[in-house]
Order: structure tokens, then sequence, then C-alpha cells
């Protein structure tokens, strides 16, 4: 028998409500980034590239992910057959790898950059003072 969501204590409610919300919001960007035949993580990774403005290693990359956990290699494996990035040895270490995007996949981020304010639609519903307040809100919780 399931147990009656008022017997559920207030703060163990906010956290099956974050759960929610976070998959809700992930679903709605991978929906996003599919009609570019990407995943959030892999413009992830052409956002970095991009940004960096010059090669990185798989580890430099990782580095300055939003999601800790993807694994990496796969993820520029899966880029380099879409033909979005490329590996280079690094010149001045042989044993380093580089990745750099290739003109198909600056492209390709260039066109996906200008349509991201389609995926922040998901808080249309949330005025600016509401965004602020819930951004520092969750900032709280990362704090303790």
């Amino acid at each position: 028998m399931e147990k009656d969501l008022q017997e559920i204590p207030l703060r163990r409610k906010l956290g099956i409500s974050m759960v929610e919300t976070y998959n809700s919001v992930y679903e709605q960007s991978q929906e996003f980034f599919a009609k570019y035949g990407l995943t959030s993580q892999q413009y992830n990774v052409l956002s970095i590239l991009y940004d960096a403005g010059t090669p990185l290693s798989t580890s430099a990359i990782l580095k300055r992910m939003l999601e800790k956990n993807a694994g990496v290699s796969r993820l520029v494996d899966r880029l380099i057959a879409k033909d979005l990035v490329e590996k280079k040895v690094n010149p001045e270490d042989k044993r380093l790898i580089d990745v750099q995007l290739t003109g198909k996949g600056e492209v390709l981020y260039h066109e996906v950059f200008t349509a991201l304010p389609d995926v922040d639609a998901v808080y249309k519903n949330l005025t600016d003072t509401e965004v602020e307040l819930l951004m520092t809100l969750l900032s709280k919780i990362r704090e303790s």
C-alpha cells in the first residue's frame, strides 16, 4: 500500500518535486537538441570547444562540463562520427589528444546557439523576479 502523500515530510516532498522538475526540464531540453541531431551533453562539448577558441584535451573538456558524469570520450567519438569535431595529436605533448570543432561543428553550434531562447521557454511561466528568487534558493540549497 502506497504511503499517503500527506505523510511524507515536507523537505522530502521538496526533493521529489525537484527531481520531477529536473526530469521535465531535461526531457524538454533533449527534445530541443534532438531537432539538431544532438543531445544536450553533445551541445555542451561543442559550446566548450567554441568558447575555448583553441583545441582542448578531453580532460580539459570534462573540467568545464556541466554534467561531470558524462563519458567525454564517448561524446567526442559520437561528435567525430557526425563530423562536428576532430581529434589531433597535441603538437607540444604527443601523449595528449586535442579535440577541436570542424567547420560543420562551428556552423551547427551557431545554429543551435541562436535558437537557445526556444529551450528557455520551459521557464516561461515564471516572472524574472521569480527566476531570480528560484536561483537564489537553489544556490542556498547547494551551499548547505
